[in-house]
């Protein structure tokens, strides 16, 4: 059989002969390599010489060394590889780090990135595995979850890394370290861009894609970019089902290792919800595995060894604008045979000297111009179905970890002191509009259209509505008092409050709804709302249910944040009485000349702690995770030159719910 060599500077071809003897057994067999002749190679086993002239006898199956036919190998092995060492390394000592309490007792969200600077945290996520109480809450894990978890992703890394240096063969490790340092990165650095983009960069204008726990997921592990190594070794599966099997089936359908990193991929799912950090993981795994297959393709990755006679025959076979000649597909049969045997260091000697590369110099240029796009085509047909079974498997377990089943109201009634008469009294506030524009009917209806309409429900006489405002010539409220004490409903539920004045100020109008009411009615909520801002569908029920979580996770907290800017506050009775002395405060502090924090701010404030008089509110606060109530008056708001008509609207995410001193539920 004819095969160039090159032998003189002069780029001279000799002749070499081959005398093909069929092998007696379909299994892997040896090459015996003899020749005569001066100036020709010869090949054995254990490095390369040279002949005149080359004979490869296929004989009968002799056993190969043990690199040429691999095992599985032990797990001391692959726990001693480069990079998972490092790794491995890097976790003990991070983690015992933690473990002394080093590190922020929050996961490394997005938003504590961002906004908090917490950079170091982010790098040391990965190699953490948390072990003490506060972590284990954050990255809602249990402690033998926790390990366990991180022995399965460390085995994994060590299988991916195992896997893919045999792939890029030659300088195997070095790629792969290259490669898990800029996955690493890439992930890191998209996670935080998709935080942004669709938070503050969007002004929470797009709800729909708060499909999970966007702004506060954990990436305490390795998870994400295990994922981003699952895409990129994804195309890489078809070469290895192809030396060592003759099914003709697809490989991603037939059982191999790659499932079995799949299901340890996917263990990660099993505690938490990491939709978002696992999907940062499979884009970046996407974008490298093309890069890596057009690399490949055009001879500039692997190694040592840049392309493969084998994996050049396998892009031939398979692209129909590729043509090549006879002698040409004879010496590729040939040299396929002999990447099949060869060990490592052989293949390394003969590229070294040029045997591969010159396969191409008989053949037409167009290999690897011709079937660029076919090569990239045929690597997404293994990435894309990888990544939509992934993405339907992380969606899937999401909608699992954050369903929650509505809480009955018999179970919120037992649970929030019984005994009081009131669990909640819902204070709307209205106050005359520029333009006489009113929205009491529209909000005070949505109320209604949620209250409880049988006596027999627990509830039925543990809720009521306060209508206040302290304007004393107001017609938009006679008009909807007069409007409502024509409906039962309303006459059960609702109560009108007005005081004398017309002083426009919002700080003195809480200040005495909230005293006068409060003082009044025994009641273990105060709800402090705006009477422009009505529920949302399903939106009361979202409130209830935040109030029961309240109560369940946080026992001692001071009251709940469900809506945006001055509405949906609801406080524990006692902490909305001493929230009025900061607003006193402030309202003397305005009249000295000082500047003051707006009222819905200072009350927010108290509830998060951050003044004297609330200090034991710290870190108690509740927030829901959606806005349960949509804003009706943007046009006419009272806010410099109001709202726009795409903001503060049903099904928002709630903007506020990064912070650390609060609770979401």
């Amino acid at each position: 059989m004819p095969i160039s060599r090159p032998t003189s500077p002069a780029s001279t071809i000799s002749s070499t002969v081959a005398v093909l003897t069929p092998p007696q057994s379909p299994t892997s067999f040896s090459l015996k390599l003899s020749g005569s002749g001066p100036g020709s190679p010869t090949l054995h086993s254990s490095g390369l010489s040279t002949d005149s002239s080359t004979v490869i006898a296929l004989g009968s199956p002799v056993a190969l060394p043990s690199s040429t036919n691999p095992s599985s190998p032990s797990l001391r092995l692959l726990l001693t590889q480069p990079v998972t060492r490092t790794v491995l390394v890097l976790t003990a000592v991070h983690s015992l780090i933690a473990l002394g309490g080093r590190f922020p007792d929050h996961c490394t969200a997005p938003s504590n990135v961002l906004y908090a600077g917490e950079y170091a945290a982010l790098l040391a996520s990965p190699f953490v595995v948390p072990l003490t109480p506060a972590h284990l809450e954050s990255a809602q894990q249990a402690l033998g979850t926790s390990i366990l978890l991180a022995a399965s992703n460390m085995i994994s890394l060590a299988l991916f890394e195992e896997r893919l240096t045999a792939i890029f063969h030659g300088n195997g490790s070095r790629i792969f370290r290259n490669l898990f340092l800029t996955i690493l990165v890439l992930v890191l650095g998209l996670r935080q861009l998709l935080g942004f983009i669709f938070s503050r960069a969007l002004g929470w204008q797009l709800p729909q894609l708060f499909f999970s726990d966007s702004m506060y997921e954990c990436n305490l592990g390795l998870a994400p970019f295990l994922f981003a190594l699952l895409v990129v070794q994804a195309p890489f599966s078809e070469s290895t089902a192809s030396s060592s099997s003759t099914d003709s089936k697809s490989p991603f359908w037939s059982i191999r290792r790659i499932h079995l990193q799949v299901i340890l991929c996917l263990f990660n799912v099993i505690p938490k919800t990491i939709v978002w950090w696992a999907s940062s993981g499979l884009a970046v795994g996407f974008f490298v595995a093309l890069t890596i297959s057009y690399q490949r393709r055009m001879g500039r990755w692997g190694g040592k060894v840049k392309t493969s006679a084998f994996e050049r025959q396998r892009w031939e076979d398979s692209d129909p604008a590729v043509i090549i000649s006879g002698e040409e597909e004879k010496s590729i049969a040939l040299i396929k045979e002999m990447d099949l045997n060869l060990l490592p260091q052989d293949m390394d000697i003969a590229a070294n000297k040029g045997y591969y590369n010159d396969i191409s110099a008989t053949g037409p240029t167009s290999i690897k111009e011709r079937g660029l796009s076919f090569t990239l085509w045929k690597a997404m047909t293994f990435i894309l179905p990888l990544i939509m079974l992934l993405l339907a498997a992380l969606i899937g377990c999401n909608q699992l970890h954050t369903y929650r089943a509505d809480v009955p109201n018999s179970a919120l009634n037992a649970l929030v002191e019984p005994q009081t008469p009131f669990l909640l009294t819902l204070i709307l506030m209205t106050a005359p509009r520029k333009n006489g524009v009113s929205y009491i009917k529209q909000t005070l209806t949505s109320y209604l259209d949620n209250f409880p309409d049988e006596a027999v429900d627990p509830l039925y006489s543990r809720i009521q509505v306060v209508v206040y405002t302290h304007f004393t010539d107001f017609a938009a409220y006679d008009e909807a008092k007069a409007y409502f004490d024509t409906i039962p409903k309303a006459r059960k539920h609702v109560k009108w409050v007005r005081e004398d004045g017309s002083e426009k100020n919002q700080r003195k109008h809480l200040i005495s709804a909230i005293r006068k009411i409060g003082t009044v009615e025994d009641t273990v909520y105060l709800g402090i709302m705006e009477d422009d801002f009505k529920f949302c569908p399903g939106g009361w029920q979202q409130m209830l249910n935040t109030v029961f979580e309240a109560n369940q996770q946080v026992p001692d907290h001071c009251g709940a944040f469900v809506a945006t800017g001055g509405s949906g506050l609801i406080f524990k009775r006692s902490v909305a009485l001493t929230s009025t002395f900061i607003l006193e405060n402030d309202v003397a502090a305005l009249e000295r000349g000082e500047a003051v924090s707006p009222p819905d701010i200072s009350l927010q404030n108290c509830m998060l702690g951050k003044h004297d008089y609330c200090a034991s509110c710290a870190g108690t606060m509740v927030i829901s995770k959606t806005l349960l109530q949509g804003h009706l008056g943007y046009n006419t708001s009272t806010s410099g030159e109001g709202y726009h008509s795409s903001q503060f609207q049903c099904g928002w995410r709630h903007p506020f719910n990064g912070s650390p001193a609060v609770h979401v539920v």
